[in-house]
């Protein structure tokens, strides 16, 4: 095993606790908001809170398209014995999806408390899939002698 491709799984696990540690900060920054007494109009989320919330979900559908596209097939391929997880993860991945949507259309209709509910509900999610993301695919990932696809 090369030190690269031990790279790749422990990247996995770096990505997500990235991605987790942006999701706190954007719950926290939307009950702050919401709890704040001196904001004028609580019911009303500020452009950098939407737009902070916009760029996280944009990276973690970023993450997952990564995954679908290239990760996922290149583990097929090296361990078939993978493909009921990689199934699982796929669903999971159109779950996080239409929580995604559910949330954009929230914060479009500048329904905080949706907002709020959505976020709850993506990392309830998100916390389940990548534990099992980690569980299933980083031995695999940290197998892998040479990350690339076949020819």
């Amino acid at each position: 095993m090369t030190e690269r491709a031990r790279a790749v799984g422990d990247e996995l696990i770096a990505v997500h606790a990235r991605l987790r540690e942006q999701l706190a900060t954007v719950r926290a920054q939307v009950d702050a908001q919401l709890n704040d007494p001196t904001t004028a109009l609580p019911q009303l989320l500020s452009t950098d809170l939407k737009t902070h919330c916009l760029t996280f979900c944009d990276a973690l559908h970023e993450h997952h398209r990564g995954e679908d596209r290239l990760g996922f097939p290149l583990l097929e391929e090296h361990f078939p014995e993978l493909r009921p997880a990689l199934e699982k993860l796929r669903e999971e991945h159109v779950v996080v999806a239409r929580i995604y949507h559910d949330l954009d259309e929230a914060l479009r209709q500048d329904n905080p408390q949706r907002v709020r509910a959505d976020l709850n509900r993506l990392t309830a999610e998100l916390e389940r899939h990548f534990d099992y993301e980690e569980e299933q695919l980083v031995t695999a990932l940290n197998k892998l002698s040479n990350p690339q696809p076949k020819p």
